[in-house]
């Protein structure tokens, strides 16, 4: 060990080996398996057994099964976006903040590149059991700082050994393992801690040996550099890396902290006098609190121990299956099912080899152009042409020795194996939508929406890990984004056409107040899934042409507006161009039609009123001649359920009445009775009271 090895550093060791050996290592073997099996070419038969088959002449086929079907389920999340808003929730939340701050950390996503960011993350929760965001603050491109957000591998993430819960909060540590070049060092934590790695001893020998480690992924192979001691690893071109160990612990103390009027705790520690003076309406006290510890440091050195500025750890999880710290993928299942496919079809050629190339048997001697060796070489050859010496019996003649059939069940087994692969992942066929011609698209779409049941579980615990991205981003926002600041938003306008406009965040007015102060309030986080624009605009597309076919009037403009086509925009400006220049015929028909249609229905009521007229002409012609009619008249439209728009009753009796008639309608059919109708389209002679005396 080295005489100059300080404390900090040991103990920094110290847990990072206790990690290890306590269950990292054997996650990182069993990663590296599941990850060969995905990524095939090869790499699914072990050198050992290549060794084997290659001494027994049998082929090493290799049948990937594994990567179409994790392919399908990754394409899931491609295909859904994570979008993020935010509701107000407690004292000094409005609706226009919780906006400001939802656009804000979709211009945080758009510039960190999050989807992109989260498809490595979900791709290596599913290939190998774990996958890891990393959420912090960087001052590289910004001095006021921005939120960096980045994928980790998951070799070099040691979460908490004794841990057994899928929140970080509830682990004691976390660690993060990197290789680190002396310039990134210096770059990272200065001239000191760059100079401090240079003296790296790399003759000690410890318990740090990495040889037992797994190899990294990169671009090169093992050959392009070698591992020391200590962590320590020199590269063909002469150039050094460190291993650096991150780690970030809790840890209770006593600190100074501003209390704020929403009752949030912020520590002063990092704050300048004059942040601390301008903060209005705070409470000053001493509370004892849990906080973040970052330790960094190499084998021998510490390069930085400070307190953690965020609130908590930068490593936010995804495991697919999660059960109290245990965690596996898709691919874990799979290997078994795919071992079997490969084994099955690479002993199934080898049979037909076998078969094809059975062998000989002969006489020795016998042959004429060539020898018995000869023969024994050339046996396997097409076409191999075979004389015999004059006088050889026919039953001496050279057979072809019968081969052994080819066992029974074998294509079964072959066959259960891709059965199996489908049910061990989840995906079936229904899912890539191979399921025939004789089936319908909406069969299919159904199918794939129940199929997708068998994802539940890992999509459920992906929109855990994009909720507690969602609070990572908002309180970064709240916590660093405190100074005046400009920030880019690009929305779409009316005709989905891409407008950029500034967004001010903690502006001072005139006023005095600040303009989109998002440092105070409480929000809750909302994150749904936003379909990718071409899939969600050909939704759009064909939703408004059915409406269209159902005749709903949705304008031209709305239609081209959610189609594919390029020049959308273009299109659009020139049919409003053509509109305001001369009218469209067709809209001057469609208004043609339209007071046609109103002259018509005018005309109708109209005639409605006439026929209405007559008809109580005739009644009051009816009861004037009878005035008992009246009382009949009133029972029976009160009966039909007549509603009187006067006062009852229905039909009034004649005051005066001369009593009843003495000629009383002819017409007493109930089928046919004398209508309005008939008396007014009846001939030209001059109308009279139905039922009344000539």
């Amino acid at each position: 060990m080295s005489r100059n090895r300080d404390e900090q550093a040991n103990k920094n060791w110290q847990r990072y080996e206790y990690g290890r050996m306590r269950g990292h290592q054997s996650f990182c073997r069993k990663a590296r398996e599941c990850e060969n099996f995905y990524m095939g070419g090869g790499r699914q038969w072990t050198a050992e057994d290549r060794e084997v088959l290659e001494a027994e002449g049998r082929p090493a086929l290799e049948f990937n099964q594994v990567k179409p079907k994790l392919n399908t389920a990754i394409g899931y999340q491609i295909q859904n976006r994570m979008d993020i808003a935010f509701q107000p929730r407690g004292q000094g939340a409005d609706e226009d903040k919780a906006k400001v701050l939802s656009k804000v950390a979709k211009q945080v996503g758009d510039n960190t590149g999050l989807h992109w960011i989260e498809t490595q993350v979900f791709s290596d929760g599913l290939i190998q059991q774990r996958g890891y965001f990393d959420i912090r603050i960087s001052y590289q491109d910004s001095i006021l700082g921005e939120i960096a957000i980045t994928d980790l591998d998951p070799l070099d993430v040691i979460p908490d050994p004794d841990a057994k819960s899928y929140d970080p909060d509830k682990w004691s540590d976390v660690i993060i393992t990197r290789w680190l070049t002396l310039d990134e060092i210096e770059d990272l934590y200065g001239k000191e801690a760059r100079d401090k790695c240079e003296q790296e001893d790399l003759e000690d020998q410890d318990f740090g040996d990495d040889e037992a480690d797994e190899e990294r992924n990169k671009f090169g192979n093992e050959d392009t550099g070698s591992t020391g001691y200590m962590g320590s690893a020199t590269l063909a071109d002469g150039s050094k890396r460190v291993r650096v160990i991150e780690r970030q612990y809790w840890k209770t103390e006593n600190a100074d902290v501003l209390i704020t009027m929403t009752g949030d705790i912020r520590t002063i520690e990092g704050m300048t006098e004059e942040q601390i003076a301008a903060a209005n309406g705070v409470a000053r006290a001493k509370r004892r609190i849990r906080r973040v510890r970052w330790v960094i440091t190499t084998y021998n050195y510490t390069l930085f121990d400070e307190w953690s500025p965020f609130k908590h750890f930068t490593v936010v999880p995804f495991f697919p299956f999660f059960r109290r710290g245990k965690t596996t993928g898709l691919v874990d299942d799979a290997i078994g099912p795919q071992q079997l496919l490969n084994k099955s079809m690479s002993q199934f050629l080898h049979t037909i080899n076998n078969t094809a190339n059975s062998g000989w048997m002969w006489w020795a001697g016998t042959l004429a152009n060539m020898s018995d060796d000869e023969m024994a070489d050339r046996g396997a050859e097409t076409g191999l042409a075979i004389v015999l010496k004059d006088q050889t019996p026919v039953e001496k003649a050279p057979k072809k020795i019968q081969p052994n059939q080819i066992p029974t069940g074998v294509d079964r087994i072959i066959d259960r194996a891709g059965q199996l692969i489908d049910e061990t992942t989840g995906i079936n066929d229904a899912m890539t939508g191979n399921m025939g011609r004789e089936i319908s698209g909406v069969a299919i779409q159904s199918r794939q929406f129940a199929a997708q049941q068998g994802l539940a579980v890992p999509l459920d615990n992906l929109a855990k890990t994009r909720n507690m991205v969602a609070k990572r981003i908002l309180e970064l926002v709240q916590d660093f984004y405190d100074e005046p600041r400009i920030l880019k938003i690009t929305e779409q306008d009316s005709r989905g056409r891409p407008v950029t406009e500034d967004l001010y965040v903690n502006y001072p007015t005139e006023d005095g107040s600040v303009l989109n102060d998002l440092t105070i309030g409480e929000y809750d986080v909302v994150v749904s899934e936003q379909p990718m624009q071409v899939t969600f605009e050909n939704s759009q597309f064909t939703q408004i042409m059915e409406m269209r076919e159902k005749g709903v009037r949705i304008p031209d403009s709305f239609v081209i507006k959610h189609s594919n086509v390029t020049d959308k925009n273009d299109i659009i400006d020139s049919m409003e161009q053509q509109a305001a220049a001369q009218p469209d015929p067709l809209n001057e028909a469609r208004a043609e039609l339209a007071k046609a249609q109103a002259d018509k229905t005018r005309q109708e009521t109209v005639n409605r009123s006439v026929e209405a007229q007559y008809s109580a002409i005739q009644t009051a012609g009816v009861i004037a001649t009878n005035p008992l009619t009246a009382g009949l008249a009133d029972a029976l439209l009160r009966s039909a359920g007549y509603i009187d728009q006067d006062l009852p009753p229905i039909v009034p009796e004649l005051q005066g009445g001369a009593g009843i008639a003495g000629n009383l309608p002819t017409n007493t059919n109930p089928i046919t009775p004398a209508n309005p109708g008939v008396g007014l389209m009846s001939g030209i002679e001059t109308q009279q009271i139905e039922g009344a005396p000539a």
